[in-house]
């Protein structure tokens, strides 16, 4: 019959609100993550194809974020990379 004493929940500490953020920093990490593309590229001295598909792939993580091309400038300019 299951839980029979009317009560929704089997105990009064139950985590009602399961739904949480997953990342705070999604954010943070996508910006930092294009910056150490820009940095490898630097150090192979050319765009190889495995920079080439991680950028991508990065770019299209920054639109879905809406990064802004300004936002990245800054992040790199702080990291002293000039693109």
């Amino acid at each position: 019959m299951g839980n029979t004493s009317g009560a929704k929940y089997k105990h009064m500490m139950y985590n009602v609100s399961r739904v949480s953020q997953k990342s705070g920093k999604k954010l943070e990490k996508a910006i930092a993550r294009y910056v150490d593309l820009a940095k490898k590229e630097i150090k192979a001295g050319t765009e190889t194809k495995w920079i080439f598909k991680t950028r991508e792939r990065a770019k299209a993580r920054l639109k879905r974020y809406g990064v802004t091309q300004k936002m990245l400038d800054e992040a790199l300019a702080k990291k002293g990379i000039n693109k």
